[in-house]
């Protein structure tokens, strides 16, 4: 019998945790919450991603919106 190996990628996004059950490139992320990588940034494990770096189970993973102003 095979047990069903399941993992979760959890993102924490204002004030919320957001559980994913595959993992994904942070381009990927930003699609799922509409955002694109001028209106935030995807830390990982307390390092500021590229849109192709893929986001595992194991990663702390958080996006926080940028601020412009003029």
């Amino acid at each position: 019998m095979q047990r069903e190996v399941t993992f979760k990628v959890k993102v924490r996004y204002r004030g919320e945790v957001f559980e994913f059950n595959e993992s994904m490139s942070v381009n990927k992320l930003l699609k799922k919450f509409s955002l694109t990588r001028g209106e935030a940034v995807v830390v990982r494990n307390g390092t500021i991603t590229t849109e192709d770096e893929l986001l595992l189970p194991d990663d702390d993973v958080r996006i926080i919106n940028t601020v412009s102003g003029g």
